[in-house]
């Protein structure tokens, strides 16, 4: 029997009758969507209104007499500058409002993150002042705006955005709670694949989305419904709103099966089949009228690239000029500690696979590398890496600043010379990277850093196949918030000391 007859023979007679109650349940779950959507959004923007009241009353108002709260407008109304000022915040919250509309932040079904988030609502409150400052420059309006009204509502229009997020959240948090709003979603296919979208559905706090189950026509088990020609039945039974399809090789099925559910206006999300290529370094394209996926090493490129390396000379020139005193002393005592250089080099390849030599304190004795064959089978750690807890070769104060990670503090020049990055994978050595793997050479795809998911994660006690997890995760999902994460993680780490050796 063919695909198509088998989903004829599931057909009830009454099934636009069905259809039409579940279009009826849709925009049910729609409308208390947009409801509470335009009311959380019509709270942020009250909050930033009241925002600039306040700053407006305090800073402008007072040089004309007091507003009179309990008559607003017209007391707005007797104070000469307030055109002006209405004028610039309307271009600020157009500019504001349009960027946050082309980035999704209005959107229901939006994943909320609130550090990323807050980081977007930056970017687009910094680009809204300096745009419509630019703007009324060239009005030539003929008032001299205040200064601090304009930076202090800037401030609190961040921190508004932010608990306009934390009121979203808790508010989608209640709904999933409730089995008066949900999203059913069905998976067509229950191999790996499928198993990590209903992970995530159910991992997820703020969707309302709610896994029903699979279907597959290989595989049986307590959350497989049935097999994939069942699907009019499953879709009118449980009232579907998402269809996962994680079988796309299946081209036939796939037609019939997208033919047969349109009907129900349900909606249909076929996951790509270069699945394990297209995570999140992937960018969308046409080539020669046909769309395509393009696969990219990660999102550290073009303004990314230039904001990072930035940062990391400013920084890194900070630092050195900083702990100037610091690496003196560290210097003294390992000179007075043990006989040696000081600082040494060590070859370590970095981005693209090219090799540098990285700058650290020596923190073993001089002859450590000829003493390291003789300590091979007493290796602890796992993959082409070479760790020993109690290592002979390292010196009393070796062991203090290795501890501490003060013997990676000459890495800030390599930082400058653009050899690595403030953060990053971990610098390998030659003879580890004869050892790689295809998958495992993806971390040379970006500049080596001085501490990495790696380094907050469990430094030293990691296996090596966890430190190559975190360090492609790093490489393809690449955010600014990540980086400040981890800049921030790694100082109780490293003041704990845990983990080093």
């Amino acid at each position: 029997m063919s695909f198509q007859a088998q989903m004829n023979k599931n057909l009830k007679p009454g099934h636009l009758l069905i259809a039409e109650d579940i279009v009826a349940y849709k925009k049910k779950t729609l409308r208390i969507e947009m409801i509470l959507n335009i009311g959380l959004i019509a709270v942020e923007y009250l909050l930033y209104i009241l925002s600039f009241l306040l700053l407006f009353h305090y800073k402008v108002a007072t040089d004309y007499g007091a507003i009179d709260w309990r008559n607003l407008i017209d007391s707005l109304q007797q104070i000469p500058v307030t055109a002006e000022y209405a004028l610039l915040l309307g271009i600020i919250f157009t500019i504001y409002t349009g960027t946050l509309y082309q980035r999704g932040m209005f959107k229901w079904s939006r994943d909320i993150k609130i550090i990323d988030d807050s980081f977007t609502a930056s970017k687009a409150i910094a680009i809204s002042f300096l745009i419509a400052l630019g703007i009324i420059f060239f009005l030539k309006t003929s008032i001299v705006y205040s200064r601090v009204l304009i930076l202090v509502l800037a401030i609190l229009m961040v921190c508004c955005f932010v608990l306009s997020r934390l009121m979203r959240y808790g508010v989608l948090v209640a709904l999933r709670k409730t089995r008066h709003y949900n999203k059913n979603v069905l998976i067509i296919g229950a191999g790996r694949i499928g198993e990590q979208i209903r992970d995530n559905l159910n991992a997820n706090k703020t969707s309302s989305s709610r896994f029903i189950g699979f279907l597959d026509d290989y595989k049986t088990g307590k959350e497989v419904l049935g097999t994939i020609p069942q699907i009019e039945k499953l879709v009118q039974k449980h009232k579907i709103h998402e269809i996962y399809i994680t079988i796309p090789s299946e081209r036939g099925v796939i037609n019939s099966l997208i033919a047969s559910v349109r009907k129900y206006d349900v909606q249909i999300k076929i996951i790509p089949e270069l699945f394990e290529l297209v995570t999140s370094s992937v960018s969308f394209d046409h080539a020669f009228d046909y769309p395509c996926i393009e696969i990219v090493r990660t999102p550290l490129r073009g303004i990314n690239w230039f904001m990072k390396r930035s940062a990391d000379f400013i920084l890194s020139a900070l630092g050195v000029i900083l702990i100037a005193p610091l690496l003196v002393f560290i210097a003294v005592c390992i000179k007075l500690d043990s006989k040696g250089p000081i600082i040494i080099k060590q070859k370590r390849i970095g981005k693209n696979g090219a090799p540098f030599h990285m700058l650290k304190f020596r923190s073993m004795v001089a002859n450590a590398e000829a003493l390291k064959a003789s300590l091979q089978t007493k290796n602890e750690a796992d993959g082409p890496v070479f760790k020993i807890k109690n290592d002979p070769r390292i010196t009393r104060v070796g062991r203090f600043i290795r501890k501490y990670s003060l013997d990676e503090l000459p890495q800030l020049f390599n930082v400058l010379f653009g050899q690595m990055s403030l953060i990053g994978p971990r610098p390998p050595l030659p003879n580890e990277v004869e050892q790689y793997s295809d998958y495992q050479w993806r971390r040379f795809d970006v500049r080596p850093g001085i501490t990495g998911l790696w380094q907050v994660s469990g430094r030293s006690d990691l296996p090596f196949e966890e430190w190559v997890k975190l360090d492609i995760y790093y490489i393809e999902r690449w955010s600014l918030s990540m980086e400040l994460k981890i800049l921030l993680k790694t100082i109780p780490v490293v003041l704990k000391g845990e983990g080093a050796y």
